[in-house]
C-alpha cells in the first residue's frame, strides 16, 4: 500500500425528499436499526465473520496506522453513517424510480453518495462500501414496485461500480487514425459534398457526448471517445450526411442542374472506391488466386466503362483550360503556402497535396505532383539551383493567393543568387 496516496475522510450525505419518508417508515427503520448493529459489530470486531476490529480488519487498513493524518476516532461514526446512506439511496430509488429522468437522478444520488465514503491512500476501499452496494443491490433486487428493464439497468449500474472493468485507454493517435480513414473514405469528392470537406478536416471528435452535471455534486464530468465509441459517431454522422444531402434533395430544392455531371462523378466515386478497397481472392492454388482477381477486374472494368460511355457522350465538352503554371511551378506554390502555413490544418502531407492539386485543377497525377514537389524543395534549400526567373514569375501569383509568402520567396531568391552553384 502506497501511505503517501491520497486520505480523504468520508462524510454526511443530505436525504431527499419524496412520497416515501424513510422518517416514518416502519420497515426503513427497522432496518436501519439492524444495519447499525451490524456494521458496528464489524467495526469493533464482533462481528461472526471473526475478522479483527478496524483498521485491522484487512492489510490494506491497517496500514492506515503509518499515516500521520489517520485518527481511529475520526472512523468511529461511520457505521451509523453508512447505514443511514444505505436508507437515504432506497428511499431515492423509490421515490424516483418512476420519473422519465429515473436513470440520471438515482445514478447522479449514487456518484454523490459514493463520493461520500472519502479516499484511502494506496488500493484500499473506503470503508465499508462494499457493504453499501451489498446492501443497495439487495433491496433493489426485492424491490417488486420497480419495472424490470429500469431495475435491470440501475443493476447493471451498481455491478459496474462493484466490479470496474479497466477502462479502455484512450490514445488520441488511435482515435486521430480512426477520423483520417472516415474522411478518406467519404465521397467528398462529390461536388455536392465537397464543400463540407474543409469544416470535416478541421474536427476531431474525442469527446463522447456534452459534459453532464451532477445535481448533487455540483461537478460536471465528460467521457473521452474510445475507437468503438467514435466509429459509432461516424456511422452515425455517415448516415446523417447522406440522407440529408442527396440527389432527391438537390432535385426538390432545384438544384439538380447538372445530372449527366453528378451523375459521372457517381460513377467515378464508385469506382475509385472498389479499386480502393482492393482485390482479394482466397482461392487455395495461387495461380487460381491471381486470375480470379483478374477476372474480377475486367469485369468491373467492362461495366464501368459501360456506365461511363453514354454518360461522357451525354456531356457538353469541356473547354480546354490552359495552365499558367507547369507542375513544377505549382509545386513550388504549393511548397511557400505550405511552408508558410497557408494551407488546411491536415497533419497529412497527402491531404494538403490532394486539396491543393483540387483547388487550383493542378492536370497531373499525384505522383507525379508530389516529386515535382520534393523536386523544387531540394533545388531551392540544398542543390540551391532552382531557376531565379521562374521564381520571380511567380510572385504576382502569390501576392494575389499567398501574400505571407512573397517576403520568403525574395529572400529565397536573393539567396540563390548568391549561392549559385558553380559548374
Amino acid at each position: 500500500m502506497d501511505i503517501n496516496g491520497a486520505f480523504e475522510k468520508p462524510f454526511e450525505t443530505k436525504p431527499t425528499e419524496g412520497e416515501h419518508d424513510f422518517n416514518t417508515c416502519e420497515g426503513c427503520q427497522k432496518t436501519l436499526k439492524e444495519l447499525i448493529k451490524r456494521l458496528t459489530e464489524k467495526f469493533e470486531g464482533n462481528h461472526k465473520d471473526g475478522a479483527k476490529p478496524f483498521p485491522f480488519c484487512c492489510t490494506h487498513h491497517s496500514e492506515l496506522t503509518k499515516l500521520k493524518e489517520f485518527n481511529r476516532a475520526d472512523f468511529v461514526g461511520v457505521p451509523e453513517m453508512v447505514a443511514r446512506k444505505i436508507i437515504y439511496t432506497n428511499s431515492h430509488i423509490k421515490n424516483n424510480h418512476r420519473s422519465e429522468t429515473y436513470y440520471k437522478d438515482i445514478t447522479d444520488y449514487i456518484d454523490y453518495t459514493v463520493e461520500s465514503f472519502g479516499q484511502m491512500p494506496g488500493n484500499a476501499e473506503p470503508l465499508y462500501l462494499s457493504d453499501y452496494f451489498f446492501y443497495i443491490t439487495d433491496l433493489l433486487e426485492r424491490n417488486t414496485e420497480v419495472e424490470k428493464g429500469r431495475k435491470n439497468r440501475l443493476l447493471e449500474f451498481l455491478k459496474a461500480y462493484r466490479t470496474p472493468t479497466e477502462t479502455p485507454k484512450t490514445d488520441l493517435n488511435v482515435l486521430y487514425s480512426t477520423y483520417q480513414k472516415w474522411l478518406k473514405v467519404f465521397p467528398f469528392e462529390i461536388s455536392f459534398f465537397s464543400t463540407l470537406k474543409p469544416h470535416f478536416e478541421k474536427q476531431l471528435p474525442i469527446l463522447n457526448g456534452k459534459p453532464e452535471t451532477n445535481k448533487y455534486t455540483g461537478i460536471a464530468k465528460v467521457k473521452m471517445h474510445t475507437k468503438g465509441s467514435l466509429i459509432d459517431v461516424l456511422l452515425n454522422l455517415t448516415n446523417n450526411l447522406l440522407t440529408q444531402i442527396n440527389t432527391t434533395t438537390l432535385y426538390e430544392k432545384g438544384l439538380l442542374t447538372e445530372p449527366q455531371k453528378i451523375k459521372l462523378e457517381l460513377v467515378l466515386n464508385e469506382r475509385k472506391m472498389k479499386l480502393k478497397q482492393g482485390y482479394v481472392n482466397s482461392s487455395k492454388d495461387e495461380e487460381q488466386r491471381y486470375r480470379k482477381i483478374l477476372k474480377e477486374w475486367f469485369a468491373d472494368e467492362k461495366r464501368f466503362i459501360d456506365e461511363v460511355t453514354p454518360i461522357v457522350k451525354a456531356l457538353p465538352p469541356q473547354p480546354m483550360i490552359e495552365s499558367p503554371f507547369s507542375v513544377l511551378e505549382w509545386a513550388t506554390i504549393f511548397y511557400y503556402a505550405d511552408e508558410t502555413k497557408l494551407l488546411t490544418e491536415s497533419r497529412l502531407i497527402k491531404t494538403r497535396l490532394e486539396q491543393f492539386m483540387s483547388k487550383h485543377q493542378i492536370n497531373t497525377t499525384f505522383d507525379n505532383f508530389k516529386t515535382k514537389y520534393y523536386e523544387a524543395k531540394k533545388r531551392i534549400n540544398e542543390k540551391n539551383d532552382y531557376p531565379i526567373n521562374k521564381l520571380e514569375l511567380l510572385i504576382p501569383f502569390l501576392k494575389e493567393n499567398y501574400k505571407q509568402t512573397v517576403t520568403k520567396v525574395e529572400n529565397d531568391i536573393i539567396f540563390l543568387e548568391e549561392n549559385k552553384p558553380e559548374y
